[in-house]
């Protein structure tokens, strides 16, 4: 292939504008004429949903099998970058197989609220484990010549309205929390391109938000990578190329491109704008060819045939062993003895019809998927299994009536609960955080009769746990990936010890969470009240008592922390490369194991706008009976530094900071204090809320942390392609037609009722997509003309509606 520069002089002014766009769903225009290929990308994070034919965005079509790993929900638990980077090679490799240029993840996104619909797809509440788990991801999946998107930015954190909603919060949340997810692999692991999110930030679309793009992105995190946006997601294009971004997916069959050529001829677009985009995407398809070139000459020539099947799954079976958490394990109910005398009874749909992954865009056609009632029958126990529940409805089934009238204290019960299918998805956030209503009551009544009640919980995110008391064991199984049902089983029986720990804060019930009373309210603007306290940095300052902390998981073994020591009791960076801490673990149990050891910083001093403590630093050991280890944590400068709103930059706080060890947020044996010299005091004066998080926080308070008022968002007439069908449909002339629409829906899904659980993810997406996003996402099912026929009904102008349907063109404003 020739230079960048020969090929871009080469290039015509249309052609510079085409490629700046999709060729279709899944690929990247390629000119033959000048030695440009297409190159493929596809959505992972945790496999590949690769569509070959048939290509759509929403999840309609089957796409090639591949391996199902478990979602970040649980990888995230296992707190083990090498385990990441494992998973992100033999996505790689896949990749490689099917002849994948770039996998459209991680996502990074911050668990703000656990009823956003996409948590499951998201790493954590904290953004070092974020960062640290997908930097892991990135370079795996980059080690074998595949490139790789970290996704979204930024400050995507709901799926209610998500193309457009708001999101506004102080500068130092997005950078202490937000935008620092996205620092760590932006840095450490080069990821080759970025996806923008849907949604605004304040009150400017991300995909052409200057500021979030070129301040941020491009100079302060050094990105100099392609930027594409999220599939559908861009508004204005040339907003979006002077702002920085690059590339425009899926393939929208021209939707901007004649704007695009008057706006360069009149001089309202520089042409060096689209010049440089083009540059990163011929840098981009370059790099992937070349890289992909490199690999197949150490791997040799490879075919979908190629990929070791088992070995991968096997691979998926150790990533879910290794994140699944033990959250309670009273009178040692488990690990269950293979020999036992006990009666044991699984019961459960979820055992017999598992939830391993999450629904929407990632959703993977896996290869092989084995339940927990497959593996478990498969061993040598005596055991009767029980449906228990339905899936669609909130029965009890009359079966179970039996086994609670037979069941005795000493008998074993493992019970299946979790999320349906229907709870939790892309597209729309969860109602509440309960489940459904009849697994609450059959875990009450088994746990009435039995000792030894132990519940495998399957879910994309926390859940509230009534029966907690009732049970003796609780292991939380996330969506675990197609070798789930095996990895439960290893577990259950101990042969793997438990090793997981939570990624997010597990409250007592919703109301406890600091967002509940005003998340996902407003459809159109979601302003983060809460600053910084998210997570556990919340329920840690307010002093509120929790169901499970952050960062814990239990063990059939026990370890112990001891001898803490750092380098330097005072450190003055302008001579100090780094703070040395050392401390050791001892296993004073009978089992080997794995402990997860945390380390948190805090920062004293008056009352100011900061948190308690917050992760810095984490490693995963594995400690025989009997064994210690000594462990070496090091922190550097950037590590101790914090935005300040006054300076408007990162910081180095001047004063006392506390180091604490230990196993979680709240499990912290080991502290040791020093001094960093620095001349910077923090002198911010925060609202009273934001300075010791009494009560609840209130607009007014967080107006004035933000320095403006909040505004006033709502829907609005006339109606434009910017508006939804969700905007429309109250509207008398538009129900006749959205039906129509929702029927042509129904026949693409495949679906059957409208209570679908694919149905129900597509019209969510469908109904909350403004038009002209439906226009770039499906132009043979949405063309242009026709969704500006839609927008002329919806304002009663059925004169123009009828020329534009007749003529196939029309012009109306797109403010």
């Amino acid at each position: 292939m020739s230079t960048i520069h020969d090929l871009l002089q080469k290039m015509t002014l249309k052609e510079k504008i085409s490629i700046t766009s999709g060729f279709d769903t899944w690929r990247l225009k390629g000119f033959e004429s000048l030695g440009i290929p297409k190159i493929t990308v596809c959505d992972g994070p945790h496999g590949l949903r690769h569509q070959e034919e048939g290509q759509d965005h929403l999840g309609i079509n089957e796409s090639n099998p591949s391996t199902c790993f478990p979602p970040a929900c649980l990888s995230a638990a296992s707190f083990d970058e090498d385990l990441l980077f494992e998973m992100g090679q033999a996505i790689g490799f896949e990749a490689l197989s099917q002849n994948v240029q770039v996998v459209l993840g991680p996502g990074v996104n911050i668990k703000r609220n656990p009823l956003c619909g996409r948590n499951f797809e998201y790493f954590s509440e904290d953004p070092v484990l974020a960062g640290k788990m997908a930097a892991g991801w990135i370079k795996g999946v980059q080690s074998m010549g595949v490139g790789t998107s970290l996704k979204h930015f930024a400050l995507n954190s709901q799926e209610l309205n998500r193309m457009k909603s708001d999101s506004i919060t102080d500068e130092k949340a997005k950078f202490d929390i937000y935008l620092k997810a996205f620092e760590i692999p932006l840095k450490t692991a080069g990821p080759m391109t970025v996806m923008g999110s849907y949604n605004l930030v304040d009150g400017i679309y991300a995909s052409e938000n200057k500021w979030l793009i070129e301040e941020v992105l491009r100079n302060k995190f050094g990105f100099q990578g392609l930027l594409m946006t999220d599939w559908g997601a861009m508004n204005d294009k040339i907003s979006s190329l002077m702002a920085g971004l690059d590339l425009e997916m899926p393939g929208s069959s021209g939707y901007f491109d004649e704007e695009l050529e008057e706006a360069i001829k009149d001089g309202r677009l520089k042409e060096a704008y689209l010049d440089q985009a083009v540059i990163r995407i011929l840098q981009l398809i370059t790099t992937v060819t070349e890289e992909r070139q490199k690999a197949l000459a150490s791997v040799g020539p490879l075919v979908k045939s190629s990929v070791d099947i088992e070995k991968h799954h096997g691979l998926a079976k150790k990533i879910a062993m290794e994140s699944m958490i033990l959250l309670k394990n009273d009178r040692k109910t488990l690990p269950v003895s293979e020999n036992t005398d006990r009666a044991i009874y699984l019961v459960g749909a979820l055992a017999k019809y598992p939830r391993y992954q999450g629904a929407g865009s990632s959703h993977i056609n896996p290869y092989k998927v084995t339940s927990l009632l497959e593996s478990l029958e498969k061993e040598a126990l005596k055991m009767q299994y029980f449906e228990g529940y339905s899936l669609g409805s909130d029965e009890i089934l009359d079966e179970t009536e039996e086994l609670i009238q037979t069941l005795k204290k000493d008998d074993v019960v493992i019970i299946a609960a979790g999320l349906p299918d229907s709870y939790e998805s892309e597209g729309f956030d969860r109602k509440h955080m309960r489940l459904p209503e009849n697994q609450n009551a059959l875990i009450r009544s088994i746990g009435a009769k039995s000792d030894h009640v132990v519940v495998v919980l399957f879910g994309g995110s926390p859940v509230e746990l009534p029966w907690l008391d009732n049970i003796s064991s609780l292991l939380h199984a996330y969506l675990p990936g197609q070798a789930g049902g095996e990895a439960v089983t290893d577990l259950l029986l101990g042969r793997h010890n438990p090793s997981g720990k939570l990624p997010e804060t597990y409250p007592l019930q919703y109301e406890d969470h600091i967002t509940s009373p005003y998340y996902g309210k407003d459809p159109y603007l979601a302003p983060y009240l809460e600053g910084i306290y998210v997570g556990y940095r919340y329920f840690d300052k307010a002093n509120r008592r929790v169901q499970f902390p952050f960062g814990h998981g239990l063990s059939y073994t026990t370890f112990s922390f001891s001898r803490l020591s750092i380098n330097r009791s005072t450190i003055d960076f302008n001579e100090d490369k780094a703070v040395e801490v050392r401390f050791y673990v001892k296993n004073i149990g009978e089992r080997a194991g794995k402990e997860v050891c945390q380390l948190y910083l805090a920062r004293k001093g008056s009352p100011s706008y900061r948190v308690d403590k917050a992760l810095k630093a984490f490693c995963k050991i594995k400690l025989e009976p009997g064994e210690e280890k000594e462990i070496l944590m090091v922190l550097h400068e950037d590590e101790f530094k914090e935005y300040d709103l006054n300076q408007k930059k990162e910081v180095l706080y001047g004063g006392e900071y506390i180091l604490y060890v230990g196993s979680s947020s709240q499990e912290l044996p080991l502290s040791a204090s020093l001094e960093i010299k620095s001349s910077v005091l923090d002198t911010f004066e925060a609202p009273a809320f934001y300075m010791d998080v009494k009560g609840a926080p209130e607009p007014e308070q967080f107006e004035t942390l933000i320095g403006r008022k909040l505004p006033v968002m709502g829907p609005s007439k006339p109606f434009t392609v910017n508006h939804t069908l969700e905007e429309m449909k109250d509207v008398p002339q538009m129900k006749y037609l959205i039906r129509k629409l929702e029927g042509v829906l129904r026949k693409a899904s495949g679906a059957t009722s409208d209570n679908d659980d694919a149905y129900r993810v597509m019209h969510a997406m469908f109904m909350q997509t403004p038009i002209k996003r439906l226009s770039l996402v499906a132009p043979d099912k949405m063309p242009k003309h026709l969704g500006e026929t839609l927008v002329h009904v919806a304002n009663g102008r059925f004169l123009k509606g009828l020329q534009s349907a007749l003529k196939r063109k029309s012009t109306i404003d797109h403010p």
